[in-house]
């Protein structure tokens, strides 16, 4: 889960108050602009990331300025895809809350990803899955939420767009992070997820965590025991939460007529795994404990080198874990109903025998991994980017979903 506050101070000003009807193409852009702001039609731009080349590996649209400027209320943005012939560019389609544009605050939000429409998760009206404000008189950008669901997106795929956003605007960003990613971040680099990625990071220095070896059966042991322990602090255990969080999640799915296999039903669940697993059953007294605090405020001034770095990132798919599919017999043909899940997930015996089987085998696949790659034993970054993020979490959704022969 992620939870931040964004703000970008705007450096600039708005010259033109006037929107003038016109259609430009050009590689690909194409502006639509009216000059009746109460028409019905959305004011749109379509955007790519590759209408001015900068560089060999940069490039934007100058069309950006326009959102900045709040001459429209609906784009769409092509995000960078990857090197790799059989990765899909995403075409994201931004959306204004109201149709009237040049106002003093707008609310933007992720409508659709490849023109599928965003699972929203809220039912609070104005709460989107991802969510940015425009406010004219502070002159800032606010990105209140970024909770991705279905279709996929990742975060960075969002900081991309921002980062472009406020370097041809020439804002600065500011942050106010609250993100349990961040702790763990922090925790293995000394620098935030935000930080991390707007400033970059040498990956190749001697990190402290590299000294630390997670030992098989003392993690998992610790994992489970955690997961079923009850917490003097809240009552409970992490156990008897996150059957009613799965349900609260499938009922905003069945509301919401969306079919079985897209639901979400680990949304908003991440950080209990990763509190569980990363905080509590590895030993961090090696390097002095677990340093996993934040500052909650940044700001950060964009240059062009930063740009860069950023939107090459897009082409070092070797380097990332996908998802990780557990090989177990599973008959993709019969789909569990609605029902049927709510029914197992409040089955302590299913559930834990689920999560059990998970996380050994993710931990399994972990071993394999780094065994057929040279690579040392498991240290907390392999848990964290190799472990749950690509194998744990993901399989618990998807293995809540299907029938397995056991």
């Amino acid at each position: 889960m992620i939870c931040i506050w964004w703000s970008i101070a705007i450096t600039s000003t708005i010259d033109d108050n006037i929107i003038h009807e016109q259609q430009t193409t050009h590689q690909g852009t194409t502006i639509r602009q009216k000059d009746d702001l109460n028409a019905t039609k959305p004011n749109i731009i379509n955007m790519t990331s590759d209408t001015v080349n900068y560089s060999h590996d940069f490039f934007y649209s100058k069309d950006l300025q326009k959102v900045c400027h709040a001459q429209v209320n609906e784009f769409i943005w092509k995000c960078p895809s990857s090197s790799s012939s059989s990765s899909e560019e995403k075409i994201f389609k931004f959306r204004t809350t109201e149709d009237e544009i040049n106002q003093n605050l707008l609310i933007w939000y992720l409508q659709s990803i490849n023109e599928i429409d965003i699972i929203e998760m809220d039912n609070r009206t104005l709460n989107h899955q991802i969510q940015f404000y425009v406010k004219m008189n502070e002159q800032k950008i606010s990105l209140s939420r970024l909770y991705p669901t279905y279709p996929k997106i990742s975060g960075f795929e969002i900081l991309q767009f921002i980062t472009n956003l406020a370097f041809q605007c020439k804002f600065f960003i500011d942050i106010h992070d609250a993100s349990d990613v961040s702790t763990i971040y922090t925790a293995l680099y000394g620098k935030g997820y935000y930080e991390y990625h707007f400033k970059g990071i040498n990956l190749n220095q001697n990190f402290r965590f590299k000294k630390i070896v997670v030992r098989e059966k003392s993690f998992l042991d610790c994992f489970e025991e955690n997961i079923r322990s009850h917490h003097v602090e809240t009552g409970g255990s992490v156990f008897e939460s996150l059957p009613q969080m799965f349900y609260e999640n499938i009922e905003t799915c069945e509301n919401a007529f969306v079919p079985v296999e897209f639901c979400p039903i680990t949304f908003k669940t991440h950080f209990i795994f990763y509190k569980e697993s990363i905080q509590t059953c590895i030993n961090w007294s090696s390097i002095g404990g677990y340093q996993g605090i934040t500052k909650p405020f940044h700001r950060f001034d964009i240059t062009f080198e930063d740009i860069v770095r950023i939107m090459k990132k897009r082409k070092q798919t070797s380097n990332n874990v996908n998802f990780v599919k557990i090989n177990w017999k599973m008959d993709t043909q019969i789909i569990k109903t609605y029902a049927e899940i709510k029914a197992q997930i409040f089955d302590t015996s299913f559930l834990m025998n689920l999560f059990s089987r998970i996380f050994k085998d993710c931990f399994f696949n972990l071993q394999k991994q780094k065994s057929n790659q040279c690579w040392s034993e498991p240290n907390p970054e392999d848990i964290f980017k190799l472990y749950l993020r690509p194998c744990v979490i993901p399989n618990i959704n998807l293995f809540l979903k299907y029938y397995t022969i056991v």
